[in-house]
């Protein structure tokens, strides 16, 4: 072949390598914590998305994950530490990025602890407000625990999650915060409190519940139900990173 063949040829890798390049210093100044869904798991292309995108990202291991809770505010400190990690690893911009529970902790940093530039909520889950029906006896006795000064103590009290109904065991005081219809958890309180952090919602199509409290920000509608945003969504959250 002819030198100017492989003089184009030469061209062309370095164009594409400065394209690679760029891609991957997109979001350089950005740290991003990483929260699962009560099931753990399903992060792995949201997190390996960023990454492929420059962000220093952290995926902690969260206490909700085990089948159990500790206090709403406690589960927020869990998300400040990961964020203290990043800043101290150069960071200066942070997202926090959450899944199903994890989008609902995700809001509730925002709001009640503040720090985060940006705040995504993929198909976010856990609305007290709406399943009192079934967890009313449970947060009843949780709070008569916690008025006669047992909140430390464990005991099981009634979970859902997507509509499914189990017992969970843990402290009254953690299920009151996590389960009172006026409490921390609460998903239309607190994404309206995000302290100027900017906002995507990404939702299932067939998701209705997660569609309903998908309100002011950017929404991003995908295909399918509870668990699409998490397979789908990394590469649009890469995107919309990268116009703030």
């Amino acid at each position: 072949m002819g030198r100017q063949f492989w003089l184009a040829l030469a061209v062309l890798g370095g164009l594409l390598s400065g394209v690679v390049e760029a891609r991957a210093q997109a979001l350089r100044d950005w740290g991003v914590v990483v929260l699962p869904g009560k099931a753990a798991g399903g992060m792995s292309s949201v997190a390996a998305a960023l990454r492929a995108g420059g962000a220093r990202v952290s995926v902690p291991s969260m206490s909700y994950t085990s089948g159990s809770y500790r206090t709403y505010d406690a589960t927020l400190g869990e998300v400040a530490a990961a964020v203290a990690h990043l800043r101290a690893q150069g960071a200066r911009r942070i997202a926090v990025v959450g899944q199903s529970l994890g989008a609902n902790i995700a809001l509730g940093f925002g709001a009640r602890r503040g720090g985060a530039n940006a705040i995504v909520a993929m198909a976010p889950g856990h609305q007290p407000d709406r399943y009192l029906d079934r967890t009313g006896e449970s947060l009843k006795r949780a709070r008569e625990m916690l008025a006669s000064g047992r909140g430390s103590e464990t005991a099981g009290f009634i979970d859902v999650n997507q509509g499914r109904a189990f017992e969970v065991r843990t402290t009254a005081a953690a299920y009151v915060s996590f389960f009172d219809p006026d409490g921390p958890a609460l998903i239309g309180r607190n994404r309206g409190n995000l302290h100027g952090a900017k906002l995507l919602w990404i939702v299932g199509s067939h998701d209705e519940r997660a569609r309903s409290v998908a309100r002011g920000g950017k929404i991003i509608i995908v295909p399918g139900g509870h668990a699409a945003p998490p397979r789908v969504g990394g590469d649009e959250i890469v995107r919309w990173l990268k116009t703030l």
